[in-house]
């Protein structure tokens, strides 16, 4: 499974955007006359809210001419087309989208986000939508780490709030490898081919959309830590249970009727629907 992924390449390059407003609203064309607003007032959800940091490909870009591309901006394009919400997409930092859906500013975070204890603690975790693997880069000219036992004594780097960090900081604590944490993945992975760090925890993904921005080959180890669930995430209240409700029953219909599929695999050059993790559901 792994060894498929691996031999992938991204034929997008990854994008510089600027920021856009937040509120930007894309809509949809609404065939219903029902007029509630989301807010709990009626089972009919006609407008959507949503976060997103928005940016990079493959998995959510802003524009700051209010365009949106990328996966996530895929699925809601068909969901809008399938049931005629209106869909505003919010922008926000990394690390403050969640903050917008406990200020209920937001009605769910989407920035194709990892299922893990962290997160579904504290929200609601849709039904994931595709499964990503993680695992450890090194640079290129790097001969000598080969295992996760190469890493003992060496920096590695890892992203804020992403899976691979868990994963890096449990695993520190047996090897003995110190962390360096970046805002931005694509800052770890420049200082990898620097050698400002040693190794770098993170998705298949990431490797493949740096290596082909850059012409590089950043090199993944074949031993492997885990795969995750992709969701969106809502606050743990009723209305979340409702918009949350909402959204499964669009991916579970995308899953089965091979949207979901045709999108992961245009942009992630593999369909990674077939690594769901479905112990996890």
């Amino acid at each position: 499974m792994n060894n498929q992924i691996s031999r992938r390449t991204f034929l997008r390059s990854a994008l510089a955007s600027g920021a856009v407003a937040a509120g930007a609203v894309l809509a949809g064309c609404s065939g219903s006359s029902d007029t509630s607003e989301g807010t709990g007032s009626s089972d009919a959800i006609t407008k959507v809210t949503l976060v997103s940091s928005g940016n990079g490909l493959p998995y959510s870009l802003l524009g700051s001419d209010g365009s949106w591309t990328g996966i996530d901006a895929d699925i809601w394009e068909q969901i809008k087309s399938d049931t005629g919400i209106e869909l505003t997409v919010k922008q926000a930092e990394f690390s403050a989208m969640f903050g917008e859906l406990d200020a209920g500013r937001a009605n769910l975070v989407a920035n194709c986000l990892a299922v893990k204890p962290e997160r579904t603690e504290k929200y609601l975790a849709s039904n994931p939508y595709y499964g990503d693997a993680q695992g450890v880069a090194v640079a290129p000219d790097n001969t000598t780490i080969n295992t996760f036992d190469d890493l003992a004594g060496k920096t590695c780097g890892v992203t804020s709030g992403q899976a691979s960090e868990t994963i890096a900081r449990q695993m520190a604590e047996d090897l003995g490898f110190t962390i360096t944490t970046y805002e931005e993945s694509n800052a770890g992975m420049s200082d990898l081919l620097l050698g400002r760090i040693d190794a770098m925890f993170t998705t298949d993904t990431v490797v493949y959309q740096f290596n082909d921005a850059n012409s590089v080959t950043c090199r993944i180890l074949d031993e492997r830590t885990a795969s995750n669930n992709v969701a969106y995430f809502f606050p743990k209240t009723d209305e979340g249970q409702r918009y949350c409700d909402f959204v499964n029953a669009e991916i579970d219909k995308m899953l089965d009727d091979g949207r979901m599929s045709q999108i992961i695999t245009e942009w992630m050059h593999s369909d990674m629907t077939t690594l769901i993790n479905h112990d996890e559901d």
